[in-house]
């Protein structure tokens, strides 16, 4: 009678510490599953809601223009400086120099946050 009561009881110990170890495995499966969840969600909390586009424009160098002045009047705060818009606008207008002359057209870039089409 002994012993048939120890098997008896081994097998309610055996069955306690599988039912405990199958708690475990569940909680860490579940944790593991929460914390890559959680590594997959995006917070974008300082990205900017403005979309902003890149265009580009022709305008007519008038009387008196020089390409500061032309970067005083269209360079935004969309370009890091003067320098940088000036250096665009040269490359873009393929310009030797600083040179321009009343009646040129010059191509020069800017931003909008409208799209256009």
């Amino acid at each position: 009678m002994k012993a048939e009561e120890r098997i008896r009881r081994n097998r309610i110990r055996r069955q306690r510490q599988l039912r405990r170890r199958l708690s475990l495995f569940a909680a860490a499966v579940l944790i593991a599953l929460s914390m890559a969840g959680g590594s997959f969600i995006v917070r974008a909390e300082n990205a900017s809601p403005d979309v902003v586009y890149k265009y580009y424009t022709s305008i007519r160098v008038e009387k008196g223009d020089s390409l500061w002045s032309i970067a005083d009047r269209h360079a935004d705060g969309n370009f890091e400086s003067k320098q940088d818009f000036l250096q665009e606008v040269i490359q873009i207008n393929h310009l030797l120099d600083s040179d321009i002359r009343q009646g040129d057209y010059l191509i020069i870039p800017y931003y909008s946050s409208e799209f256009k089409r």
